[in-house]
């Protein structure tokens, strides 16, 4: 699949990426703490409060503070960082890090039960999951960026986010890849993993990792070129247990995972790059797409294979 390039953000995004977009960059560990069924205006966060009642505030910093321990998050030790609702009645936020003026990760965060919030996916870089920039990016590319237009974040669930892009007068509705800016190949929502009839899908059960998890274990390996050999194309993959993944990780192999997405109409293949585990049990791979990207292996396997 092609992929885009990506530009500064214009003053001409039309009024509701200019409601999602604060005014002014927020201080240090900053947050726009917004419920995901309101309008996307800020409201002031809470101060933090103890682990077993936190505030979206207090969850995502230490989110922050855990993964800054890792190798590659160091910049997250001393980032700012602003929150953005998901879509209606997904119950959730992708929280933009930023580091020395730069973008330099995201999180996603769900509500779980009263008092906890979740995380469902991160990733550390400098092309965050819903980053404006790429939006604006991928908008000039497509010649979008003159007309009249209104955005909104959609996110299904892991490799299933998306930017939703509704042009004035405009006869269709286009779809962009919120991590990379790639234009999905359909128009209508008929392809994405729920229809408006059906009811917002539970993106809370992802994962059991809250504010009081740690990272207990983590391996990372060298990536692969994903289409230097089509073992994804060529034949059918079949399940791969976590354990024989690390082993494959620990011996220098370079597995390929892909995804059959929105009805099969878009295949992704991803590089594995390691993986991280937390004490919630919840086992994350370790992504190579632009920059790297950490995802369930849950909900991965659900979504497609694993290839030696």
């Amino acid at each position: 699949m092609k992929k885009l390039t990506f530009a500064l953000v214009s003053l001409l995004l039309g009024t509701s990426l200019l409601a999602a977009w604060p005014l002014e960059s927020p201080p240090a560990h900053a947050v726009e703490e917004t419920k995901p069924s309101a309008s996307p205006s800020a409201t002031k966060a809470e101060p933090p409060t103890d682990i077993a009642a936190p505030t979206l505030q207090a969850a995502v910093e230490r989110f922050m503070k855990q993964l800054a321990l890792q190798p590659g998050f160091e910049p997250w030790q001393q980032a700012s960082w602003t929150s953005y609702p998901l879509g209606p009645g997904m119950h959730g936020w992708v929280i933009i890090i930023s580091a020395e003026g730069s973008e330099a990760g995201y999180l996603v965060i769900h509500a779980g039960e009263p008092d906890t919030y979740r995380l469902t996916e991160y990733g550390k870089g400098s092309y965050p999951l819903f980053s404006l920039q790429t939006l604006h990016r991928s908008l000039v590319q497509l010649e979008l960026i003159e007309y009249p237009h209104q955005t909104e974040r959609l996110y299904f669930g892991p490799l299933q986010a998306l930017w939703k892009i509704t042009v004035q007068n405009a006869d269709r509705i286009w779809y962009i890849d919120a991590k990379t800016g790639e234009e999905m190949p359909f128009t209508g929502d008929a392809k994405l993993p729920k229809s408006k009839s059906a009811p917002a899908p539970n993106v809370q059960a992802f994962t059991n990792t809250d504010a009081k998890h740690t990272i207990k274990e983590s391996g990372q390996a060298e990536p692969a070129e994903p289409y230097a050999r089509l073992p994804w194309v060529q034949k059918s993959g079949k399940p791969l247990p976590f354990d024989d993944l690390k082993q494959l990780i620990a011996q220098g192999s370079k597995p390929v995972y892909a995804a059959q997405l929105y009805e099969g109409s878009v295949t992704v293949p991803l590089p594995v790059a390691g993986f991280q585990v937390w004490s919630s049990g919840d086992r994350f791979v370790q992504f190579r797409q632009d920059d790297d990207r950490f995802l369930p292996y849950e909900a991965l396997q659900r979504l497609g294979s694993f290839y030696p």
